[in-house]
């Protein structure tokens, strides 16, 4: 059970640093929720940036667009499209974690030998030299 808590912390966590992802570096990414929101006839996907100038600086919004034959065109948004990528990081991540930490050797039970806990609870017992050595 703790190994499934932590990989879900380590999943939120990465999930959200990722989302410098279609922000920042690759907005593009928003095409491929294209298939959940994009229907017949407008299924082209299309990610549009307007930046804004203003007294407070420069802004730029992203937008999802869905084109189609003749001009037809929707609008989707970005929120909607923001947060089915956000999950599909966090699964990932998710998933990665709980692969990473499965394959870890030092979460696994000894299958044979002696118990390690116990090994470990033992104090360390003074060798007395005459019990290995004959004089």
């Amino acid at each position: 059970m703790p190994r499934v808590v932590t990989s879900l912390w380590i999943g939120l966590l990465v999930g959200a640093f990722s989302i410098v992802v279609p922000v920042a570096i690759w907005p593009g990414e928003a095409k491929l929720t294209a298939p959940l929101f994009c229907s017949s006839p407008a299924t082209e996907p299309m990610v549009v940036s307007d930046t804004f100038h203003d007294s407070e600086g420069t802004s730029t919004n992203y937008t999802l667009y869905c084109v189609g034959d003749h001009g037809i065109l929707t609008n989707e948004g970005f929120a909607l499209p923001m947060l089915v990528m956000l999950t599909a990081h966090i699964v990932i991540a998710t998933t990665l974690a709980l692969l990473a930490t499965s394959f870890n050797p030092r979460t696994r039970p000894a299958r044979d030998g002696p118990d390690r806990e116990a090994l470990r609870s033992e104090p360390n017992q003074h060798v007395n030299t005459e019990d290995h050595f004959e004089h």
